[in-house]
């Protein structure tokens, strides 16, 4: 049953480092890949019980720039990986009333890969709530690309900045959530994290759940945010 929610302070955006597929993959005595096949199953749980409480937009940092100089064998897979879930998974989450986006440069994917992300990012376009997907995701070169956009725009001034940035349609990021133990950005979201409140678990991925997430909703509605201003 869906709760109320009514009176807590609901993070609108939330940025989620999935860490700990692979851990969890060596702690189980299975193949590295094993691990990330477990936690791509788990995006849709998770996804679904941040939409039921209320928020808006779900970004995870799927595979990042840095991922590219992990073995070749590990790298394909994710792309397999890739290659083989987005269509489901956008589908589930049209089905919550949400729609796909994507951020990072995806043209280093294969081009077919590139063409199950051309198709995906076109539906459900209109929709206010959204999963933003990172893919070959890098928070400083998405600064150093949205600098450039607006120099050549017209000029570097902080609202126009923004408006070059993958979530310029998305709300401000309100909350962090990392799991795996780890407690670093690993250049996740970097711009937009200025003033997100951060949480991070022990849980790897692939082991966190529902119940886990919600708690973390409520402890961030009970936070006093005071941007700098006291």
């Amino acid at each position: 049953m869906k709760s109320d929610n009514s009176e807590k302070n609901i993070p609108r955006h939330v940025g989620i480092i999935m860490d700990g597929n692979r851990r969890w993959a060596t702690k189980h005595l299975l193949p590295r890949v094993a691990g990330h096949g477990v936690g791509v199953k788990n995006i849709k749980p998770i996804v679904k019980a941040a939409i039921d409480y209320g928020v808006q937009s779900v970004t995870l940092y799927a595979f990042s720039s840095e991922n590219k100089g992990r073995a070749k064998d590990e790298v394909d897979s994710l792309i397999d990986l890739i290659r083989k879930h987005l269509v489901p998974l956008s589908k589930e989450v049209l089905s919550l009333g949400a729609r796909v986006r994507f951020f990072g440069d995806i043209t280093y994917f294969p081009d077919d890969v590139q063409k199950i992300i051309d198709g995906i990012y076109r539906e459900g376009e209109g929709l206010i709530k959204s999963v933003n997907i990172a893919l070959n995701y890098s928070g400083r070169a998405e600064i150093v690309r949205a600098a450039r956009l607006a120099a050549e725009n017209g000029g570097i001034e902080e609202s126009s900045f923004e408006k070059y940035l993958y979530t310029a349609d998305t709300p401000e990021l309100d909350m962090i959530i990392r799991t795996g133990g780890e407690k670093r950005l690993s250049n996740f979201l970097l711009y937009q994290a200025a003033y997100s409140e951060l949480f991070f678990t022990d849980t790897l991925w692939p082991d966190f759940g529902k119940d886990e997430l919600i708690s973390l909703l409520d402890e961030y509605s009970h936070r006093t945010r005071r941007f700098g201003t006291s």
